[in-house]
């Protein structure tokens, strides 16, 4: 059975890909752009050269404001085990990206034995990511992980300041929103807002259309204020919370 099933490119500036699934694993690597990654319930940034590993079964969409382009492929491969999503950046200088390039070219050339090509490139790929996704998966600073932790726990929480948490944090604020931006890719405000909006869209997709108001959505979401929510709501998404769930229900 061969392993790779598909490769695309995106080469135009995409704005958004809707939520979706695949049967199999899906590679994506992030060549232009910056956005956000949702997938199931968590919301990750991106960047260019940034690479995701999707497990199959699992929902997924990007957004960006200015547009992105990537490379992605489908395959399955019972080498590698894995129960999570996998997020990681190419090495300097890229040596990840020359592969996924030619996986993609030779899939499409289809010259003959082209089916071993791809996968003997896709098995090369895979020792490269488990390289270089080893550093990724350290949990680093535990202040961080505490940090984020208590973010989730007041998801819904509208009195929640992000402030609060650094009480007990040995590092001075300013110098500890640099340390934790430069793990997750947000500031610790970013990333509790980030959390409260994908919280808020699975609110819209499992209500829509129903009885619980924008209003109250707002406020399971940790926003007191309706029309702050909107606001928050529009300028991460495009979209008011009542045309994006108008959207996502086709």
């Amino acid at each position: 059975m061969n392993k790779v099933n598909y490769a695309g490119r995106l080469t135009e500036s995409t704005y958004k890909v809707g939520t979706h699934t695949h049967d199999s694993w899906e590679l994506v690597y992030y060549t232009a752009g910056s956005g956000t990654v949702e997938i199931a319930d968590g919301v990750w940034s991106f960047k260019a050269r940034d690479v995701f590993l999707i497990p199959p079964g699992v929902p997924h969409s990007d957004y960006a404001d200015g547009g992105f382009q990537n490379y992605h492929y489908n395959f399955n491969d019972n080498d590698f085990v894995r129960g999570s999503f996998l997020k990681f950046t190419d090495t300097e200088p890229d040596e990840f990206f020359p592969l996924v390039e030619l996986l993609y070219r030779e899939y499409h050339l289809k010259r003959q034995n082209y089916h071993n090509i791809i996968d003997g490139l896709h098995d090369v790929i895979m020792q490269y990511a488990v390289s270089a996704s080893s550093s990724a998966e350290d949990p680093g600073n535990p202040y961080v992980a505490r940090i984020i932790n208590d973010i989730i726990n007041n998801i819904s929480n509208p009195h929640y300041r992000v402030s609060s948490a650094f009480d007990d944090i040995p590092f001075a604020p300013d110098y500890f929103r640099q340390v934790f931006q430069k793990t997750t890719g947000y500031s610790p405000l970013q990333y509790l807002t980030f959390k409260r909006i994908s919280y808020a869209k699975q609110l819209l997709r499992l209500n829509y259309p129903g009885s619980m108001s924008i209003q109250e959505i707002g406020r399971r979401s940790g926003f007191v204020d309706s029309y702050y929510f909107s606001r928050i709501f529009k300028k991460e998404t495009g979209l008011s919370p009542k045309d994006w769930a108008r959207s996502e229900a086709g």
